[in-house]
């Protein structure tokens, strides 16, 4: 089975694996590890169930998206299905046998970028909640652009004070 995880501004990843599970999540212990803040630490699974891949959300926090509906429970998988995780577009690839032995080489599609599962408000499905224990990271400040702002305000300043001197003197 092959599954391509498309990142919004890298190259195309592609998990290969022949097991009975492949497990999606933030954390690194997840089968495919995809760091992203749409991606829950335990996301969602891969499970051949009967001779049929089968999708499952794991309760994820910003949802599962199955050919663009979200699903709940298990659904089966087919070839060319576009899985979304959170914010993260894949698709889910069942090699025939042949295929199997053939050397890998990787075709990259252009993904479908009209597509974002509930978008809201910086870019996060509605209802997203970050999980991370630690304090989201602080917007960085040009210290450059206050300094060129300081002294320009500083010259525009000086030169005021230079006309109110030449105007009363």
């Amino acid at each position: 089975m092959r599954l391509t995880v498309y990142f919004p501004d890298d190259n195309p990843a592609i998990h290969n694996w022949t097991g009975e599970s492949l497990s999606i999540g933030r954390l690194a212990d997840n089968d495919v590890s995809i760091d992203d803040d749409s991606i829950s630490s335990r996301h969602a699974e891969i499970s051949g169930v009967e001779g049929a891949m089968v999708l499952r959300d794991l309760d994820s926090t910003n949802g599962t998206f199955l050919n663009r509906e979200q699903i709940t429970g298990e659904h089966p998988l087919g070839e060319g299905d576009e899985i979304y995780f959170g914010g993260i577009r894949t698709v889910f690839m069942e090699p025939s046998g042949a295929e199997m032995d053939e050397p890998e080489v990787a075709v990259v599609a252009t993904p479908d970028l009209d597509f974002v599962p509930d978008a809201g408000e910086g870019g996060h499905p509605d209802g997203f909640r970050p999980l991370s224990p630690l304090p989201p990271e602080a917007k960085k400040r040009d210290t450059l652009a206050l300094a060129a702002w300081g002294s320009l305000g500083l010259g525009v300043a000086a030169a005021l004070y230079a006309l109110v001197v030449v105007a009363t003197s």
